[in-house]
């Protein structure tokens, strides 16, 4: 039996240290979601934030429940109501290409490693969820047993970016 994986979008921060929408940079949301079906990804869910951006994005978004704020919660959300494994991708993953996705899709658990050497959590691959520590207050806790997935030709692929300056 094929373990299906679902690709979780993480595009509903509010931006605002990068000044605009991330999730609209760079081809954004729908250069993930093109690149990811593409790679024959059967399900692949947008988390949006608040509801008024769910035509934002294409196929199956998610808005934020109203008791749940910010990406851990939605992340534990995730874990909760979606079966089998789960690949999670940051909108700011602006430098993942088909190569670096692929790679962390063979792998069956663990966190990359960019080229600065640290952990992406947002870039989880999720498939032992024994691992996961569910009473974390931080996502870096979340995911504090998960392996560290390294490859130096891959590294620069799993950035992610929190200002202008750091994509230029």
């Amino acid at each position: 039996m094929m373990i299906m994986t679902t690709i979780v979008i993480l595009a509903g921060g509010k931006s605002i240290r990068m000044g605009q929408d991330k999730a609209m940079m760079n081809g954004g949301v729908s250069r993930l979601w093109n690149m990811y079906s593409s790679l024959g990804a059967e399900r692949i869910i947008t988390l949006c934030g608040e509801e008024s951006r769910i035509d934002l994005f294409e196929g199956e978004v998610w808005p934020d429940p109203k008791d749940i704020s910010g990406p851990l919660g939605l992340i534990k959300l995730c874990l909760a109501q979606i079966e089998g494994d789960i690949q999670l991708v940051s909108c700011d993953a602006f430098k993942l290409v088909n190569t670096g996705a692929e790679w962390l899709l063979e792998h069956d658990n663990g966190v990359p490693v960019d080229h600065n050497r640290n952990r992406q959590p947002l870039l989880a691959r999720i498939s032992n969820r024994d691992l996961i520590d569910y009473e974390a207050t931080t996502i870096n806790g979340l995911f504090t047993r998960f392996p560290s997935l390294e490859e130096t030709k891959l590294s620069k692929q799993f950035s992610n970016f929190n200002t202008k300056s750091e994509i230029i």
